[in-house]
């Protein structure tokens, strides 16, 4: 949600089934949504507003604190990628395919930097940072550095202060210093 307007929102779907056997991410109920009036009507958005042709999966969504019009989209699709838009979420581009993480069905976590809308951090196996706005991602917390637990799921950025962390993962909490 958008606070300067309230009745602005931006929603990702997600279709997904699991069997012991086997599991399905994305389908025909998974995309990407937006509405201007509060909910009352969606518009999905498709590869004609700059998203992957085709089947989507998980999408996970980012909204910049410093400037509400950018917004970022980690996009599980037949080729993954990661998008941003300039205007709200009305458009996307995609930023790059490469060196976004593995397994997009199970991470789908990203976070925008709560003063710098370019500096992202991907959240996944390892901590991924992008300080470009998405074209190129750099490892910053590899497997086991400086005694991080891997397998990230959840991070929180403290807005006074953006070089305070938070990273909760499957070794319990990592803070910054």
């Amino acid at each position: 949600m958008d606070p300067t307007n309230p009745n602005k929102l931006i929603a990702a779907m997600w279709e997904h089934k699991r069997d012991p056997w086997f599991f399905k991410s994305g389908g025909k109920g998974s995309g990407l949504y937006i509405t201007h009036d509060g909910g009352d009507n969606w518009k999905e958005l498709t590869n004609e507003d700059g998203l992957p042709k085709g089947e989507l999966g998980r999408i996970g969504l980012a909204i910049s604190p410093s400037n509400r019009d950018i917004v970022y989209a980690l996009v599980e699709a037949k080729v993954n990628g990661f998008y941003k838009s300039t205007d709200g979420g009305f458009t996307w581009a995609n930023q790059q395919t490469d060196n976004i993480g593995g397994r997009p069905f199970y991470y789908a976590d990203i976070r925008v930097d709560p003063w710098n809308e370019n500096r992202i951090y991907n959240v996944h196996s390892v901590i991924d940072r992008s300080e470009d706005g998405g074209k190129s991602f750099q490892n910053m917390i590899a497997y086991y550095r400086d005694g991080v637990h891997p397998d990230h799921h959840a991070f929180w950025i403290n807005p006074n202060n953006p070089n305070h962390i938070i990273d909760g993962n499957d070794g319990g909490l990592a803070i910054s210093k």
